[in-house]
Parts: C-alpha cells; sequence; structure tokens
C-alpha cells in the first residue's frame, strides 16, 4: 500500500471504510492491476471488496474529482485515458505549488534544516533502488521542502497532485533523453538557502522542469 502518497491529517471521509476502498482502489491503480481504460462496475468492486455498493460510490466519486477515473451513464466508472493535456496541467499545478512554497520557506527555514536536507538529496542521488522506490524518496524530498512553508493548504494540495503524477509517470513512457537531465538535489538545498522569494521561485521552477522537457512542449 503507498500510504506515504496519503494525508491522513485530513481525512476527506466521513466514512472509514470508503477510506480503506478508496486505498485499495488507488493501490490497485499504482500497482497496474487496474490501467487506463478499465471499466469499473461499483457492485462488482463491492462485491471483490464485500461491502455495500455506498462506500464504493463515494470511492469512485473521490477518485473521480481528484482525476483518475470518468463516469458514463448506463456505461460505469472508467479508469480516465491519460492525454498529454492532463500530464502537462498535472506538472502547471505542482509547479505553482511547490514555487509558492518556495516563496515561503526560503532563507532562514532551509538554512535551519540544510543538514537533514542534505542528507535526503545525497540518498537519493547515490541510490541504487528500482525506479519505484527512487521515485518516493524524490517525492519524499519534495514534500519536506513543501512541508518548510508551514502552510497547510500547500502541503494538501501538493499531496494531492502528486497522487495524479505518480498514476501518470507509471502508465507513460519517458524519453531517454528526459531522464537524465534531472539538476541536483544538494545543489538545489544550497541554492534555495536565498533569501529573496524571488530567486527561490526561478530556481525550484527550472529544478522542477528538468527531466521534463517533452511534457512542457505542445
Amino acid at each position: 500500500m503507498n500510504e506515504w502518497l496519503i494525508d491522513n491529517k485530513k481525512n476527506k471521509f466521513k466514512n472509514s471504510l470508503s477510506q480503506d476502498i478508496y486505498l485499495k482502489l488507488l493501490n490497485k491503480l499504482y500497482t497496474s492491476e487496474l490501467v487506463p481504460g478499465d471499466i469499473l462496475n461499483r457492485r462488482d468492486v463491492a462485491n471483490m471488496f464485500g461491502v455495500s455498493v455506498a462506500p464504493v460510490l463515494e470511492a469512485l466519486l473521490q477518485l473521480e474529482l481528484e482525476g483518475f477515473m470518468d463516469s458514463f451513464p448506463r456505461k460505469g466508472t472508467v479508469v480516465k485515458p491519460i492525454r498529454r493535456e492532463d500530464v502537462y496541467g498535472q506538472l502547471i499545478v505542482r509547479e505553482a505549488i511547490e514555487c509558492q512554497a518556495a516563496r515561503l520557506y526560503c532563507g532562514k527555514p532551509v538554512k535551519e534544516n540544510q543538514e537533514r536536507l542534505l542528507t535526503e538529496a545525497s540518498k537519493l542521488e547515490n541510490t541504487d533502488n528500482d525506479v519505484h522506490d527512487r521515485w518516493k524518496m524524490e517525492l519524499d524530498f519534495h514534500r519536506t521542502l513543501v512541508g518548510l512553508s508551514e502552510c497547510d493548504a500547500l502541503i494538501r494540495e501538493f499531496s494531492r497532485s502528486i497522487r495524479l503524477g505518480v498514476f501518470y509517470r507509471l502508465n507513460r513512457v519517458i524519453p531517454e533523453s528526459d531522464k537524465l537531465e534531472h539538476l541536483s538535489h544538494s545543489e538545489l538545498v544550497k541554492k534555495l538557502a536565498v533569501s529573496d522569494a524571488d530567486t527561490a521561485e526561478q530556481i525550484i521552477r527550472r529544478h522542477l522542469r528538468s527531466g521534463k522537457k517533452h511534457a512542457f512542449i505542445f
């Protein structure tokens, strides 16, 4: 289960059973048991998990609101096909969140947490783990950065955006040229110690766009 992607501090569900179904379906999306184009019948899902239709409906609605699913009358719920404009949109939203966060945490917060950030960055840059573990480490690193903003709304929206971003990355081919363009996370930490918010925003935007050239070209 990918609990590291979920912000449990703000439980969006009134029914804990609905949250459990949501997490199970999310896990199926991340393990490719469910892929773009798959059709889900809410009664079949309810039977699969041994629950009533009501919590399944709530879980599917949340996944639809987050961009994973589409619902169609008399057809059911479909795992949303990944379109290039959707990938672009998710990247733009993430960039907006991280750029605003950088304006808040640049300077003193980075300096006070620099040792911890550099340790995380070093582990990320020197890992021999597979691509999924590396993604986890990279997103944990960026979650730590956004957390320095101490803005709950930004932290919450970052988690929401990243959930969808991971799904996109799992289901699309990234050109080899893009994979080789990622900038250093250690250098990013050092640069974000700058106290000027405009400069910090430019630094994080440049970092986030590295390795994603293909996604930003239409």
